[in-house]
């Protein structure tokens, strides 16, 4: 291979800072840049105040790690991978906002109207980045977000820079190979990319601390013998950043006289906010209402925006619903914000709040008169991650850390001389089974709220308390949040959930390790869908995070199980395809139910299980349209007692070609009913929900022709579809490619791309030339004539022995894929992998040149490289009695292709490897070959290297 070409000289800090934003960074911005720079990590704590930049941490870390592109990868300490992690969902995302916005900038400058200076310095820092992956012609930096538990987003290079924002629970169950979201053959590519070359920016890290405490105790749990990476990268770094932190001394990197000094710091700091304390007794969303309703009408003439936060959804519900009813439309726009929202909703709710006109955010034109009041109720997902700015606040009583993040929203940028709050103490409410003596305990916050309120009346005045940003430490004293214990890690346990491919019944939940045993995070992903498969049917389309929304297994237990009666759900299963009817008492953490639309439970402003609206299928939006005269019915007429209109159910027949009395029906009066059935729904009204422009769009670009797949609904599809569907490992599409692939060529390219892979991570050579010669040799077991019948299309095909040019890839539509495979002969749910592994295992025996521990890592890293063999590949029901010849380094080798026979060494083979390597370094050094061939599959332009052998 070539060596690369080397990257232009760093600029510094200052200079990249300048470019992307057109100022200067805070002296304390460029000060830890320096400190980071120089010594080559971070502090513990940065615990600078909000509203100070704490965003620009993610642009001292990316100019990190391009400051040591030009480095040996042996001896960079910057890792390839920057999380910014949260402890909640967040909806109003300025970080993310502000990710993409340095991606746009080092991709494109002048599409951001960066010229001149700036420009060279931001293609600087992008040539740098690329560098650094194994395709230089790839984006400078990725930038992806886990929003909900159902995804199938990553990073698609571990060797290229990525930012990855998600909630604490989406990482920590990656981490510990129970990712949320992740299909179960893709955990341990997610586990690799979470716990290995990752640094950790935790933002207001106090709500996160049983996570920081347990990736030191899983290092101790998961000794190994051999690093793949050097000790810096083989181990997330943990960065806290929050303003109410315990790190003291060295560990703590805080705000110095320099930045006191600094014009615009100063003003952030003295910002005015007074602060009235309140104690009422009633109902909370009563008490909050009124308190917002009377800042509001302190001068009855001017419109202000004001932010009410409740501690829980509940409770914000109940505090929207009443202001509502105080407010007209024309007085005020009212908004409300939980994390129970899904992303078509969430979006709508976000472009208020940001708007520059009428609504919060922090870079509002302050000139520009408001037409009403703007409020904005909402739970702790505005305590971080938004850049807002509010003139008057309310808020529920809470916690130290709490009321200082909510006080970091009002008059954020000390510019409102008017600014005012005011926080509202009610009684704890009462439980059953509490006993007097426990004393009084608050949802969320325990029993702190009854220190918080002791020590603002005793800094109040007869006018309130002052609670600025130099005054807000010293009022509230020290955070008094007990955040309980959480179990131990033991080897067995961590034992447990490696092995991925057949994970033990009853496993042990991972959401305590991360969450603490008093509350641990469980949660589970609701989607709604106006088609809902059988049992062991497909669901169409694929479950996406966009449509799905978070809500507590318990409240989900409570809202379905209502009446006593035994219920039942639907439910995806492991393999994110196909769907199960479970009682909803099997429901576990983590899981995917899907609703149908016209059950309700969900409205403009998140869940609500008072609602009984149809809910908006937003599959359909941008993948097309079931044909199903139930599902189609959910659309036009949900929970109407009206049937579907006739003129629709035989239009559908005939779009299907099912007729009565024996008729035959031609493919052109197929297409005729199609079209017309196309147009009448275009001529409905949209359904409930739905707006006109999201209706229209779903059904006017329809493909005119019916696809119809094995245990999946026949549908009209989109014909450009803008979310393509991810490929499945489970059922072998990774086979599937934009055109037919032969299978040498193929090898030679995921030989060259995960051999790149691995060199820029800075793989020990004797490893690299394993995982290169396991790319090589990764589907030679397709081979097998069967696969190349599947392959082929071609039932007929046999092996002539002169030779034939054997396939990797089948450019055949998706739709008949599986009708192929029962012609082909290849038995279901066979794995191709199996006979790979067994002619590289005959090639071992016949040179003996490999360590032993080598060769178990060749052999693993073959047979997992679509998932399985974490510990076993499960076997096929096969009765051949055909052996398979393949070519491995030049040399004929013969094995039995019977796929029933099970290889009951490779669990043995799989714990030594984890004992050497650790769990994550293993998953790390499958990672490197699944996403070279994934990479290569997906039609990604490779080098064709060839492997000596």
């Amino acid at each position: 291979m070539a060596d690369a070409v080397r990257p232009p000289r760093v600029p510094t800090f200052q200079k990249f800072y300048q470019a992307l934003h057109g100022r200067l960074p805070f002296p304390w911005q460029a000060r830890l840049a320096k400190h980071v720079g120089e010594q080559e990590s971070w502090p513990r704590e940065v615990g600078v105040p909000t509203g100070l930049g704490k965003t620009s941490c993610l642009d001292i870390a990316i100019w990190w790690l391009a400051s040591q592109a030009d480095r040996c990868p042996h001896r960079r300490t910057a890792p390839t991978r920057i999380w910014w992690l949260v402890n909640r969902r967040i909806l109003v995302d300025s970080t993310y906002d502000h990710a993409v916005k340095i991606r746009d900038a080092l991709q494109d400058p002048a599409g951001l109207g960066v010229e001149g200076a700036a420009a060279k310095v931001l293609g600087a820092v992008a040539d740098r980045l690329r560098s650094l992956s194994s395709d230089h012609r790839a984006d400078p930096l990725e930038v992806i977000r886990l929003r909900g538990g159902v995804t199938s987003e990553r990073p698609t290079d571990p060797s290229s820079p990525a930012v990855v924002l998600s909630t604490i629970p989406m990482y920590g169950s990656r981490l510990l190979f129970r990712g949320y979201g992740s299909g179960r053959l893709m955990r341990p590519v997610d586990a690799a990319l979470a716990g290995t070359d990752s640094l950790l920016l935790i933002d207001e890290a106090h709500l996160a601390r049983h996570l920081r405490s347990l990736l030191p105790s899983l290092a101790d749990s998961a000794s190994c013998t051999s690093s793949i990476l050097n000790t810096a990268r083989s181990q997330p770094q943990v960065v806290a950043l929050t303003a109410t932190g315990d790190a003291v001394g060295e560990e703590r990197f805080d705000l110095d006289e320099e930045d006191e000094r600094h014009p615009i710091v100063r003003k952030r700091l003295d910002a005015r906010k007074p602060l009235e304390i309140r104690e009422e007794s009633g109902g909370a969303g009563l008490r909050l209402a009124e308190a917002a309703t009377r800042l509001l009408r302190t001068e009855p003439h001017a419109t202000a925006s004001c932010l009410v936060f409740a501690n829980t959804p509940d409770t914000a519900r109940a505090v929207f619903d009443r202001l509502r009813t105080t407010f007209s439309n024309a007085k005020a726009d009212i908004v409300l914000l939980t994390g129970r929202m899904r992303e078509r909703e969430a979006r709508d709710i976000r472009e208020r709040i940001l708007d520059s006109s009428n609504g919060m955010a922090a870079t509002r034109e302050r000139t520009v008169a408001r037409a009403k009041h703007f409020i904005v109720v909402a739970t702790q997902t505005l305590e971080v991650g938004a850049d807002i700015d509010g003139e008057y606040m309310v808020t529920e009583a809470c916690g130290v850390r709490a009321l200082t993040q909510r006080l970091g929203r009002l008059n954020r940028l000390g510019c409102f001389s008017n600014a005012r709050g005011i926080y509202v103490h009610l009684p704890a409410p009462r439980r059953k089974g509490r006993r007097a003596k426990d004393g009084p305990r608050w949802p969320v916050y325990g029993r702190e709220p009854e220190t918080v309120l002791e020590r603002l009346k005793n800094a109040a005045d007869g006018q309130g308390v002052s609670v600025g940003p130099r005054d807000v430490a010293r009022v509230l004293g020290d955070p008094g949040d007990d955040p309980g214990r959480a179990p131990e890690i033991v080897p067995g346990l961590l034992w447990e959930w490696v092995k991925t491919t057949t994970p033990p019944k009853d496993e042990a939940p991972v959401e305590p390790y991360f969450s603490g045993i008093s509350g641990p995070d469980y949660r589970v992903s609701l989607i709604w869908r106006a088609h809902l498969p059988e049992e062991e049917e497909r669901l169409w389309p694929r479950a996406s995070d966009r449509e799905a929304v978070e809500i507590p297994l318990s409240e989900v237990r409570e809202v379905l199980g209502r009446g006593g009666k035994e219920t039942q759900v639907k439910r995806l299963a492991f393999d994110g395809l196909t769907i199960e009817d479970i009682d909803l008492a099997q429901v576990r953490p983590g899981d995917t139910l899907v609703f149908p639309s016209d059950q309700g439970q969900y409205d403009e402003f998140g869940w609500n299980p008072r609602s009984t609206s149809a809910v908006v299928d937003m599959s359909l939006i941008s993948h097309g349209l079931p044909l199903d005269a139930q599902a189609i019915g959910r659309l036009l007429a949900p929970r109407a007692q009206r049937a579907l209109p006739r003129e629709f159910r035989e239009l559908i027949k005939m779009a299907l070609g099912e007729v009565e009395d024996h008729d035959e029906i031609d493919k052109g009066e197929q297409r005729e009913a199609v079209t017309r059935l196309r147009d009448v729904l275009l001529e409905q009204d949209a359904p409930e929900g739905w707006t006109s422009s999201e209706w229209d769009e779903a059904i006017r670009d329809l493909e005119l022709e019916v696809v119809q797949t094995p245990k999946e609904v026949p549908r009209l599809p989109k014909a450009q579809t803008t979310s393509a569907q991810a490929r499945s490992d489970e059922l072998d599409e990774r086979s599937l490619g934009p055109s037919a692939t032969e299978l040498d060529p193929h090898g030679r390219a995921v030989a060259a791309r995960a051999e790149s892979i691995g060199t820029r991570l800075g793989v020990e050579p004797e490893l690299n030339d394993v995982v290169s010669r396991a790319g090589r040799w990764h589907d030679i077991g397709k081979a097998d004539p069967r696969f190349q019948r599947w392959l082929k299309a071609d039932p007929g095909f046999r092996p002539s022995a002169d030779g034939d040019r054997l396939l990797a890839k089948s450019g055949t539509p998706p739709h008949l894929w599986e009708a192929m495979r029962r012609s082909s002969g290849w038995p279901a749910k066979g794995r191709h992998e199996n006979l790979s592994a067994r002619l590289a295992r005959r090639w071992i025996a016949s040179r003996n040149e490999l360590e032993p521990s080598l060769a178990d890592l060749l052999l693993h890293l073959i047979i997992s490289h679509h998932g399985h063999g974490r510990p076993l590949v499960r076997p096929a029901v096969d009765g051949t009695e055909e052996t398979l010849r393949g070519i491995i380094a030049g040399t004929q080798f013969e094995v039995s292709a019977n796929l029933a026979v099970i290889d009951w060494d490779q669990p043995a083979r799989f714990r030594r490897l984890n004992n050497s390597f650790g769990p994550w370094g293993l998953a790390l050094l499958e990672t490197i070959l699944r996403q070279a061939d994934h990479s290569v599959s997906a039609g990604a332009r490779v080098a064709e290297l060839e492997v000596s052998s």
